[in-house]
């Protein structure tokens, strides 16, 4: 009966603990989860750049 007690402590703690770790991450970001994992993709900001000129060696024969 006690370990069931203390299993049911631990679950609560930890269920506790994801609650508060989440809405302390929630809080901090301004930006939403979706948002960041576009981020690498997002050209916006960013200078564009020329595409670099690619030169073949001349053919053998």
């Amino acid at each position: 009966m006690e370990v069931l007690a203390v299993t049911l402590f631990l679950s609560l703690l930890l269920a506790v603990f994801f609650v508060v770790l989440f809405l302390g991450s929630h809080r901090s970001s301004r930006r939403s989860v979706e948002q960041d994992a576009l981020m690498p993709l997002d050209d916006s900001g960013a200078a564009r750049r020329a595409p670099a000129s690619r030169t073949r060696p001349p053919a053998r024969s």
